[in-house]
């Protein structure tokens, strides 16, 4: 019994140690790479405000498409202004697809989330949470909470030490029905495409002789057997002496085991063989 109780103890202090070790990651900005005089709560409030309500609903509301994202943005990302004058700089690749990859994902979700018109789509999506912390590679991470009228989103970040994005995504929070009615229709969709294929390769199938040339009638043993004895006896009837031939009765006997579908010849004797007119007919 005390054993228990100290195995049950260590399970429990091993518990509480790793849900405390959750709760200071959560919110933490101890690393080298994150100064903390720029990576203020406040700020990464206002960053992940400003990305999802200035940024992505921006775009949207300007027709920005993930069809056109190239073409209507990437110099658009790569202009930089000073007062006078207008300057481009050079276009960082990873920060464009970055950046690109977190609006096709918020793009897909938003009708989702939802909103009432484009005319109140500020208003109808909030970020309403944010929460950051360090992930096991050393990298800020957001996570930012979006009410829509129909839904709640989670708006993740991946910043550079820069503030520049390495990596965005938007995943929409279902209900259990909901996911379980997706789950289903993706079976059922699975499922209707493997039968559909299956009955297609079997119509090819039954089409092979229509296509190909007429099937070949079955032969049966019987048939096999008569077309035997057949041949048989048009042999016997070139022959001129018929009588005496062991060879000759050891065929016929065989022929007529066939014909009857016997396997062997005890169940009958050739006693006599005898010459025939030629002129005979064949029922």
């Amino acid at each position: 019994m005390k054993r228990k109780i100290l195995v049950l103890g260590v399970i429990l202090s091993c518990l509480f140690g790793l849900s405390a070790c959750g709760e200071a990651a959560e919110g933490s900005l101890d690393s080298y790479r994150y100064p903390k005089e720029l990576f203020k709560p406040d700020s990464l409030e206002q960053y992940a405000t400003y990305i999802e309500d200035k940024v992505f609903e921006g775009w949207y509301l300007n027709d920005i498409t993930p069809e056109n994202f190239d073409e209507k943005q990437y110099l658009g990302l790569a202009m930089e202004f000073d007062e006078n004058n207008l300057t481009i700089k050079e276009v960082n690749e990873d920060d464009f697809n970055a950046i690109k990859s977190g609006y096709i994902s918020w793009y897909k979700a938003v009708e989702e989330v939802g909103f009432n018109s484009v005319e109140t789509l500020n208003d109808d999506i909030k970020v309403t949470d944010v929460k950051y912390y360090i992930n096991d590679d050393d990298v800020l991470v957001v996570d930012a909470t979006i009410q829509g009228t129909k839904h709640s989103a989670l708006l993740q970040l991946y910043i550079n030490n820069d503030f520049s994005i390495r990596d965005a995504g938007v995943t929409v929070n279902k209900t259990l029905g909901e996911k379980l009615t997706n789950a289903g229709l993706n079976t059922l969709l699975g499922m209707g495409m493997a039968f559909a294929i299956l009955i297609l390769i079997s119509l090819i199938i039954c089409l092979f002789p229509v296509l190909f040339g007429e099937k070949k009638k079955k032969v049966s043993d019987k048939d096999i057997a008569a077309k035997a004895m057949d041949n048989t006896i048009s042999q016997i009837a070139e022959q001129e002496d018929l009588s005496g031939d062991s060879e000759l009765v050891a065929v016929i006997a065989a022929a007529i085991a066939a014909y009857e579908g016997s396997g062997s010849t005890d169940g009958f004797r050739v006693r006599s063989i005898r010459k025939v007119n030629n002129n005979w007919k064949k029922f």
